[in-house]
């Protein structure tokens, strides 16, 4: 099957409208939106490689959304695999985003809601069905909305495949064009676990970055200077990267600094090792009395004074 879709023969008022129902039926059931009607130009085209179906489309700037009410009424659980030959978009999906530019490959599912904002001067899609892929990767769910193996010599021979693939005549030999969709699958796989190895280190590496932070704070909770370039810097990363590590367990660096100084605190007037609210206070890094007895009254429900004094 070959398709060939333009806009050059439909009336200005209707090209987006008709562009819009052609990609919907071959691809993805979604709303889209564009941001100029009166000068929408474009191109779509199709062919069946195997189970894949293979587009290239060429459009100004539009915005395809797929939410819960296209669930629905139209189910579709299709994965489409994107790779942009020339232009940028920005896909969103299952709380990520990911910016996609010249070259970049990325996933997303059909079967749950996503964003995408395109402006492909050339992009290529792949359509998959879900079978077909997690039978060889039944995570691949897990890895919509991100770069996938960046720079890895993987992705760019999966890369390679599809470009050329699209310009492939097969001459209508279902055998061939079904052995290309098989490699094509297994070359996707082998990106999509070159992904997952590296999601799993960067894990490690962020647990590990963490563990550290919060092993340098406890050691430096005296210091009523310490800030989040101080603790980045100990670490030899930046302050952003900090914050991102620990947003991934709820928190910022901060906030667990100024927790732990108010567990220390606790801890040593609960257990008598201070004679004084301001030993309590000041070993752990206030530096403002006042300050210090409010939040650890509302932390606690009584105020350091009376816990000193019970103990």
């Amino acid at each position: 099957m070959h398709l060939d879709y333009s806009t050059d023969t439909v009336d200005d008022a209707q090209r987006f409208a008709y562009w819009s129902d052609v990609v919907c039926q071959h691809l993805i059931p979604a709303k889209s939106v564009v941001p100029d009607r009166q000068h929408f130009n474009a191109r779509f085209r199709l062919r069946s490689l195997g189970k894949l179906a293979l587009a290239e489309m060429s459009s100004p700037r539009h915005v395809w959304e797929r939410d819960a009410q296209h669930l629905r009424s139209g189910p579709n659980e299709d994965f489409m695999l994107s790779l942009m030959v020339s232009g940028h978009g920005v896909l969103s999906q299952s709380g990520r985003e990911v910016v996609q530019r010249n070259g970049d490959i990325v996933l997303y599912d059909a079967a749950r809601p996503f964003s995408f904002d395109l402006a492909p001067e050339s992009t290529l899609l792949v359509r998959i069905p879900r079978r077909q892929l997690l039978c060889r990767f039944p995570e691949a769910h897990n890895l919509t909305a991100m770069h996938l193996a960046e720079g890895h010599p993987t992705a760019r021979l999966l890369g390679h495949m599809i470009r050329e693939a699209a310009k492939l005549e097969l001459s209508g030999s279902e055998a061939m064009e079904a052995s290309l969709a098989g490699s094509m699958l297994d070359m996707l796989s082998a990106v999509l676990q070159v992904q997952s190895d590296g999601a799993e280190a960067a894990l490690s590496s962020h647990a590990q970055l963490y563990q550290r932070t919060r092993e340098y704070i406890a050691a430096h909770l005296d210091d009523c200077e310490l800030d989040v370039e101080q603790m980045a810097a100990a670490q030899h990363v930046s302050a952003r990267t900090l914050a991102r590590v620990f947003a991934e367990y709820g928190s910022t660096p901060i906030q667990h600094l100024w927790k732990q100084r108010l567990e220390a605190s606790h801890a040593a007037l609960s257990e008598g090792r201070v004679r004084q609210v301001t030993q309590a206070a000041f070993q752990h890094g206030f530096s403002d009395l006042s300050h210090f007895c409010r939040v650890f009254k509302k932390a606690y429900g009584v105020t350091p004074q009376t816990l000193l004094r019970r103990h």
